[in-house]
């Protein structure tokens, strides 16, 4: 064993002379004086190959440590024995002076963070220098897992943040955990750009941020980030939540409230955009300057809103040339109108797979009625829900969001007798998907806070990872081929802040990615108005063979329903008592609402729901709101003249069945190329004069159906449109892709003339198509046979997302840590990490050496398990925690 080690340890010692002499370009190793001296390992080139510029930080290891790793940035400190050698010293290197310290100290600019590396390790070999290293962001942190409890009076309104009861400081809901972040950073180094109508730069919460941040008004090209007129007031909301300053015990707190917030001002008084051409300029602004944009703006009509060609060269030149080459974060808000049958997908700028689109979540985990949804969206933030309509009787409100206003009598609070006029809360509360995003965006630079190297393609799959699907009864979410969980309507879910940072500091920058694509020009028709019942049965007339239909918002059939009995219910006003378990429902409307009548057949097991009118004759009706979106069993609407005709012959045919189809033309687009799947977008061409009418989905190999455009209020033709999604995330691309396309309405018809498949993400082996790569694979098991989503090792962390980090998935589960923090004067927090769903039990003792009592149990859903104790009076001193059988 000895033997053993000193073999390994030359070994090591032969790999470092070979970077240094330049015949391995893995890693480089370079000398400093710090005033000692320090050897360090920077991160391997490759990890920042293909950007614009040096980076401006750089990772590195101190010699012999391969895990504790810091920070190397583009400055130089220099301390040198005697003044005016500072001359020849910097003679022929790439430096500059860029402040004076003393009289012999210096810190001096390179171009970025490679070039300091080498010329502070030239700098160290002279004999006239004591002290020559980078700049240094080194590993350390607050004390204690949770970040003290802010003093700001309004923060325990501000429920995303931290969802606790004030006087047991019991949990009330699901929030951000923000507070478990802050224990690490709270965005210190990150320029976050909001643009809006302006914002109230010398607001006293936002002040502080927004000192010496560059402001702009694109209207006028002056460096004024202020609201253009006295009845703007949503940028200053918007700053709230992202920036709010901390710690100043007069109002509320940002997700990040240790940034640098600038404002930039692309609405007018008459809320009127900016032109194109300024669009462009706004979008690659002090690119190298800002690393996250806020746009909690978007398109609110039906009709397709398209990205000009100047303002797409603004976004491309951001994202591929901004931050030094990784780009810069543009997160945008997916919209508030679900409610007008919008898409996100409509949008041109949520669309874009380049930006990180957010819907909203109320304080219940359950999407909020109006946040669009959409196959683009990638996660979402908390928002308010006001006045939701349960059924005929019930009506509800879901917490608002506290924030930041306009002083006095200005913006949303007019309320001056408050003590707090100065801001957004309760009946004056913020809301909307302009109200999650500016949380996603904090979110955003507490991420590049820890991990600067992050490109803007990391930045998106951290907050992947660390989100959490907080309503799992929502019929829309599912499982991807990858092993992950995702919905048209909240993406990924919410990210947690505390896991999106611990994620940031450990992710390893994904590999260049690359493109596979495949078209189809085949000229074919779209069958009008597609969506049908088929009736079978005895002697069943020919008009109700197939009856067309429309759908409703929420669950939607794609693919053809069992042939199953159908039943008449009438009209449904009270709940069913007769069993419909394996059956369908027909349903008369009138007298209740259309939620009611069909949660009642589907309490009695229907499996799906024809509801008809009982007026208009042919008139149809698409079933919206009063959480429509949330029924758990699909229901399409039928006219009167054919629902009457249908019920009358079922009182006379006992072996009646029904069936839904969905009659759409398809199209098989083939991929031979391995990638593991980042975005996915498909170009749709037609003739389709109506695009309203039609229903436009894109199925993977994995058998992932991602919803690029549904039923909508567009009358409007499509030609030429390009949707993108998110759903297919880590899936291998290779197999067939399948495009269908349907007409739901009936009067308009059209062809389909062409359609271009482009997948991109990074090249893998697959033989096996399950996403992993195959030499990562059997290095860890031998063979193939793994699945993305499993947990062999039950340490909380997928196969899937171990293959990313390269970490060991049949690693020993590292032994649990015990953090013990105050939540507030009155309380301690016991926390620990934890495997999700493994129940954990809590034993206390007042000496070490026992007895111990049991305190409790808790289950964690989402990685980490806490208890709270009183801090006084202490009893019990000494806690341990045992790991249980799962939940």
């Amino acid at each position: 064993m000895q033997m053993n080690k000193r073999w390994c340890s030359t070994w090591l010692r032969l790999a470092c002379a070979a970077v240094l002499t330049g015949a391995c370009q893995a890693q480089e190793v370079l000398r400093f004086r710090e005033p000692r001296v320090a050897v360090y390992r920077l991160e391997a080139q490759t990890a920042v190959r293909g950007l614009a510029a040096g980076p401006q930080w750089i990772r590195a290891w101190p010699a012999g440590d391969a895990t504790n790793a810091l920070w190397l940035g583009s400055h130089v400190v220099l301390q040198v024995t005697v003044t005016n050698q500072l001359p020849g010293l910097l003679a022929g290197l790439p430096l500059r002076v860029s402040e004076i310290l003393e009289s012999n100290v210096f810190v001096l600019r390179a171009p970025d963070a490679v070039t300091a590396a080498r010329a502070a390790a030239q700098l160290a070999e002279s004999d006239a220098v004591l002290v020559s290293h980078p700049e240094r962001r080194r590993p350390v942190r607050l004390h204690g897992g949770y970040a003290p409890r802010p003093n700001d009076p309004l923060f325990p309104k501000q429920w995303h943040l931290e969802n606790r009861d004030t006087n047991t400081a019991a949990l009330l809901g699901y929030d951000l955990n923000a507070r478990a972040a802050w224990s690490v950073t709270r965005g210190e180094g990150v320029t976050v750009a909001i643009g809006d109508d302006g914002m109230e730069v010398d607001h006293p919460d936002l002040q502080v941020n927004a000192s010496g941040a560059p402001h702009y008004n694109f209207f006028n090209n002056t460096a004024d980030g202020s609201h253009p007129s006295s009845s703007a007031a949503h940028g200053t909301a918007v700053a709230g939540l992202l920036a709010a300053q901390a710690e100043y015990q007069r109002g509320v707190v940002g997700v990040a409230p240790a940034v640098r917030l600038a404002s930039w001002v692309i609405f007018d008084a008459a809320d009127n955009y900016i032109s194109e051409v300024q669009s462009r300029r706004m979008f690659q602004y002090a690119m190298d300057e800002v690393a996250v944009q806020n746009h909690s703006w978007g398109n609110a009509i039906s009709q397709l809103l398209p990205v000009g060609v100047l303002e797409s060269q603004g976004i491309a030149n951001a994202i591929s040339r901004g931050r030094q080459g990784r780009g810069v974060v543009m997160v945008r808000a997916a919209g508030n109108e679900r409610l007008q049958l919008n898409n996100a997908n409509d949008d041109g700028y949520a669309n874009d797979p380049r930006v990180i689109t957010v819907g909203a979540v109320r304080a219940n985990g359950q999407v909020t009625r109006y946040s669009t949804p959409g196959a683009c969206v990638l996660v979402a933030g908390f928002s308010a829900d006001k006045r939701v309509q349960l059924d005929s009787m019930t009506w509800t409100n879901y917490p608002t969001l506290t924030t930041t206003d306009r002083r006095g009598s200005l913006g949303y609070n007019v309320n001056t007798f408050s003590g707090f006029a100065d801001y957004a809360f309760d009946s004056s509360g913020f809301d909307g998907t302009s109200g999650s995003t500016p949380q996603i965006s904090g979110l955003c630079a507490l991420v590049l806070s820890v991990n600067p190297a992050l490109t803007w393609r990391d930045v998106q799959q951290v907050l992947l990872h660390s989100a959490r699907q907080l309503d799992l009864a929502d019929p829309d979410l599912r499982t991807n081929g990858a092993g992950l969980r995702v919905s048209h309507n909240v993406g990924f879910g919410v990210p947690d802040a505390a896991q999106a940072v611990a994620l940031a500091r450990v992710w390893n920058s994904r590999p260049p990615r690359v493109e596979a694509t495949a078209a189809n020009r085949d000229w074919r028709a779209i069958p009008d108005d597609g969506l049908l019942v088929r009736i079978t049965g005895s002697r069943v007339p020919t008009a109700l063979q197939s009856i067309p239909v429309w759908p409703a918002d929420g669950l939607h059939v794609d693919d053809p329903t069992d042939v199953v009995p159908l039943v008449d219910v009438g009209l449904a006003l009270e709940p069913i008592t007769s069993d419909l378990t394996g059956k369908a429902a027909l349903v008369q409307r009138g007298q209740n609402y259309f939620v009611e009548k069909i949660r009642h057949a589907a309490a009695a097991g229907a499996r799906f729901v024809i509801l008809w009118n009982n007026v208009g004759g042919t008139e149809r009706v698409f079933i919206r709101d009063v959480e429509a979106h949330f029924l758990p069993i699909p229901t399409v609407f039928m006219d009167q003249t054919s629902g009457q005709a249908l019920r009358d012959w079922l009182a006379t045919a006992p072996d009646a069945r029904a069936q839904v189809v969905l009659d759409s033309v398809k199209f098989k687009l083939p991929v031979s190329v391995a990638l593991q799947c980042e975005h996915v977008t498909l170009r749709v061409r037609t003739t389709h004069q109506r695009r309203g009418d039609l229903r436009i989905t894109l199925v993977s190999p994995a058998g992932t159906r991602s919803v690029l455009q549904h039923f909508n209020e567009d009358d409007g033709a499509l030609d030429d449109w390009t949707y993108s999604s998110v759903q297919h995330f880590y899936e291998s691309s290779v197999g067939d892709w399948w495009v269908e396309i349907s007409d739901e309405r009936a009067g308009v018809v059209g062809h389909v003339s062409a359609l271009d498949l482009t997948v991109t993400g990074v090249a893998i082996a697959d033989d096996d198509r399950d996403g992993l790569d195959d030499n990562w694979e059997r290095r860890h098991f031998g063979d193939l046979a793994a699945k993305p989503g499993e947990d062999p090792d039950r340490d909380g962390a997928s196969n899937l997302r171990e293959s990313l980090l390269d970490t060991d998935p049949n690693g020993a589960v590292p032994p649990l840590s015990l953090q013990l923090a105050l939540w507030d004067e009155r309380f301690w927090r016991l926390a620990w990490p934890t495997t999700p769903y493994l129940r954990y039990r809590l034993e206390a003792a007042g000496f070490a050496a026992g007895p111990y009592e049991v305190v409790g149990e808790v289950t964690s859903e989402f990685g980490q398990a806490e208890w709270l104790l009183p801090t006084s009076p202490v009893p019990l001193r000494f806690f341990r925690v045992e790991a249980l059988d799962r939940h």
